[in-house]
């Protein structure tokens, strides 16, 4: 039951951000996300769906460095959209498990 839950919020989130993309007349459309640049359960395919809905930037979190992709680099298979990964996925952390002896890439 709670899987079927979120399974079904996902699908009409899925739709709720087309049909927005869709309506907007704006300049830049830009989404952000908690899911980052690439992981959208898809292997790429919905947030290569939202670029040619007309999204223009893609804005998320989760990971905790920073991350640019951009159109034609070699590992974003988004297609042609731009993403970045904020990087402030909370506290002082790393990707890896914080060394106290070099805390050059620590932040927080």
């Amino acid at each position: 039951q709670c899987k079927s839950f979120f399974q079904k919020l996902w699908a009409d989130q899925k739709t709720w951000i087309t049909n927005k993309l869709r309506e907007s007349r704006a300049d830049w459309q830009i989404t952000v996300t908690h899911f980052p640049c690439g992981q959208d359960g898809e292997h790429g395919a919905f947030y290569r769906h939202l670029r040619r809905e007309g999204l223009d930037l893609l804005v998320t979190g989760h990971r905790h460095d920073q991350e640019l992709w951009r159109p034609g680099d070699n590992f974003n298979y988004m297609g042609d959209l731009a993403c970045f990964v904020t990087g402030g996925g909370g506290g002082i952390s790393s990707e890896a498990t914080p060394d106290p002896n070099n805390k050059e890439d620590w932040f927080g």
